[in-house]
């Protein structure tokens, strides 16, 4: 998601795009000209009057795409205590107005804008990082990061792609705009940059796994029917992986590092199966080979546990696919499947020094990748992480605001979405959260 810069970001792009694009059609019959971003009330008209571009950001409205995505909810137990942190999605509305000193100078420019954008329709990421990268100083300079290191060109990496859609307002629309702006009109056009998302990186708080579903974990009883459901069968899709559904409940949520993924579908029959595995940090898939007791329908897959794949293999969210060869054959990728490689506490996490400068130690493994997304959480209740430079497998977190309770207090760790495994026997009755992820204070 992008910050709070991205309405600077958005017009700087437009303005690099217009900029650019007015150069390549070399306009030098009509003179020396430029593209700005200033109120047109500030533009000066007449017989001082230049050749320019001029776009005005003069409306911005919620997207209704987005608009019901839901608000920032905070703990009712602890005001300060944020639950969740969804986007604010906006539309941006902008005036694209052509000023000209000589005749049927500001037409000329109009139209090779509107051309333009026309042919653009999007606002690439590519466009992004070309007008906010560093070797455009001109727009750094004038957009510089905030307080919590945000940058502008952080709008290249939202998920919502950016488009530029024509709005064509009426001549009583302009006239009473143009009015409201005490400027004088010059010919113009009008756009809607749809959709810019905003959203914050506050720390939200995560509530614990529940291990218990009332008395003696006995759960809801529910039949709304007096005729049982017949079993269904999973569909599989050809040469498709579906996923594996566990039937026993020691099954963890997530894999973690030495696990055996188990992959059912159909029509595994090759001379050589290898599984690619892709993560968002991986510059290439990782390759493993399928066990030896593979059938056509059901393939195991052992990830590795020594400590030098730790480098290759970050915990967060993963696809699986299967690569089939057959000799004389085309060869055959499945479809790919998700999955999420789990960090895990090593050692069992302990707390050192005094209680008013008291520090949490975590080891995780893998080991934690620059980039990546980390969360620490001691009891439910976020710890602030300080900057990673490199890869690293410690973590040394100050307990602030924290109040030290006798019993055990479970710590989890978030990496990029993906938290470590708290329990790790679900068969347990009742279960219960692993010892070697838990910390006690001494007091």
């Amino acid at each position: 998601m992008s910050s709070p810069l991205a309405l600077a970001a958005v017009t700087a792009t437009l303005c690099d795009l217009l900029n650019n694009g007015l150069i390549n059609n070399d306009l030098s019959h009509v003179g020396s000209f430029s593209v700005t971003a200033l109120p047109p009330d500030r533009i000066e008209t007449g017989n001082t009057e230049v050749n320019r571009l001029n776009l005005f950001l003069y409306q911005v409205t919620p997207n209704p795409g987005w608009r019901n995505e839901g608000l920032p909810s905070h703990s009712a137990l602890d005001p300060r205590a944020r639950l969740s942190n969804p986007p604010l999605a906006l539309d941006l509305h902008y005036l694209l107005t052509a000023y000209g000193a000589a005749d049927w100078t500001a037409e000329i420019l109009l139209g090779y804008a509107m051309e333009l954008l026309h042919d653009a329709r999007v606002l690439t990421r590519q466009n992004i990082r070309d007008a906010l990268s560093p070797d455009n100083p001109i727009n750094v300079k004038l957009i510089p990061a905030d307080a919590q290191g945000r940058l502008a060109i952080d709008l290249a990496e939202q998920i919502e792609q950016i488009k530029i859609i024509p709005h064509y307002l009426s001549a009583d629309e302009l006239s009473r705009m143009w009015t409201a702006m005490q400027a004088r009109y010059r010919p113009t056009m009008a756009y809607q940059v749809s959709t810019v998302l905003i959203q914050g990186k506050r720390s939200t708080r995560s509530a614990l796994p529940v291990i218990h579903r009332g008395k003696n974990d006995h759960g809801v009883d529910a039949q709304p029917k007096l005729k049982a459901p017949s079993p269904l069968s999973p569909t599989i899709s050809l040469f498709g992986i579906e996923p594996f559904e566990p039937e026993k409940p020691a099954i963890r949520l997530a894999a973690e590092l030495g696990d055996t993924l188990v992959l059912k579908g159909a029509l595994f029959e090759g001379d050589a199966i290898t599984a690619e595995f892709r993560n968002p940090l991986l510059k290439t898939p990782n390759h493993l080979p399928i066990n030896p007791d593979a059938t056509v329908d059901t393939v195991h897959i052992t990830l590795p546990i020594s400590p030098d794949d730790e480098d290759s293999w970050p915990a967060g969210p993963y696809t699986v696919s299967l690569r089939i060869e057959r000799a004389g054959k085309l060869t055959r990728q499945t479809n790919e499947w998700p999955f999420s490689l789990a960090p895990r506490l090593l050692p069992t996490p302990h707390i050192a020094g005094p209680l008013d400068n008291a520090q949490l130690t975590v080891e995780v493994s893998p080991k934690i990748w620059p980039g990546q997304r980390i969360d620490v959480f001691l009891g439910g209740a976020p710890l602030k992480l300080e900057t990673i430079d490199g890869k690293t497998a410690l973590m040394v977190l100050p307990l602030k605001d924290v109040v030290p309770i006798e019993e055990a207090i479970p710590v989890v760790v978030r990496v990029d979405g993906v938290d470590s495994q708290l329990i790790r026997d679900r068969s347990a009755d009742p279960p219960q959260f692993d010892p070697q992820q838990c910390v006690r204070w001494p007091l």
